[in-house]
């Protein structure tokens, strides 16, 4: 190989080598999370869904509780813009019961609530094939619309300054109490190593009069979340929830089952939990 081609050779490779470098260099810095990003957040959600009418209705169900205190109940009680769904004509407070603070809705009476959509329109066989942009016909206003069940829903969502322990929020984080007998099961759904599945006991008061065959599903739910851009929207979370279905009038209080699941999603470059007794920061880890 002569002189020149071997200077040429050198060259390339020194270009080829740069190329990477700067390759490599832009794709961890696309990749690394960025501060401004992280946000830590929470929602909160009860839903009530009765088949027939209820009277004299009194509900307390569980809610969010870290240190006998819920700032999901404080929004409620406060009229929070953070209640961003609840009925208009629900009285709803927070009750002190024995088993800690618990959403309470009181109501003379609780119709069935419906929801009604338009019927799929008839597919008439010797009607020409609709092209992209040709007007579609209008529905018959005879036509039956259908209707379904739907529920009545309280909905809250919550911002936090501070990073939100997602791995252990027991003791740390807002969590649906009452809780009892949490035991570590696996897990329903693929999920990685660091999630951790557990069901727990908790307990409702449903009281009210109803017919016979009447069935009132009950749900509630609580999910807090880091998210944050690293090269990509990421983030992880906890979450819980319960369910119960009962049958003619109120039965007062419930023992339920109750799931959850922590330790949800990434922890790479997610932002840091303060250590109790130190203040927060926010800082790749």
């Amino acid at each position: 190989m002569n002189r020149r081609l071997r200077i040429a050779v050198v060259a390339g490779l020194v270009v080829l080598l740069v190329a990477a470098a700067v390759l490599a260099f832009g794709f961890w810095q696309f990749t690394r999370p960025v501060p401004e990003s992280y946000s830590h957040t929470a929602e909160y959600r009860a839903s009530v869904q009765p088949n027939a009418t209820l009277t004299n209705v009194t509900l307390y169900l569980p809610l969010p509780v870290e240190a006998g205190s819920s700032p999901v109940g404080d929004a409620l009680a406060d009229d929070s813009p953070n209640v961003v769904d609840a009925p208009p004509d629900w009285s709803v407070e927070v009750a002190q019961t024995e088993s800690g603070p618990m959403l309470a809705v009181s109501l003379p009476t609780l119709e069935p609530a419906y929801r009604e959509r338009p019927p799929p329109r008839p597919i008439d066989p010797d009607a020409e094939t609709a092209t992209p942009g040709a007007a579609t016909a209008t529905p018959d206003p005879q036509s039956t619309p259908i209707r379904t069940l739907d529920d009545y829903r309280v909905r809250v969502e919550m911002a936090f300054d501070e990073p939100i322990d997602t791995r252990s929020p027991v003791g740390s984080e807002p969590v649906l109490r009452p809780r009892f007998d949490a035991t570590e099961t696996e897990c329903p759904f693929p999920a990685p190593e660091s999630t951790v599945c557990r069901e727990f006991g908790t307990r409702m008061f449903l009281s009210y009069d109803a017919p016979a065959d009447a069935t009132v599903e009950v749900t509630v739910s609580y999910e807090a979340r880091n998210e944050w851009f690293a090269g990509g929207w990421t983030g992880n979370s906890y979450r819980q929830s319960t369910r119960t279905v009962v049958t003619g009038d109120g039965p007062g209080w419930v023992a339920v089952r109750a799931t959850e699941a922590v330790g949800e999603g990434t922890y790479r470059g997610a932002p840091a939990v303060a250590v109790s007794g130190a203040a927060a920061t926010v800082r790749p880890t």
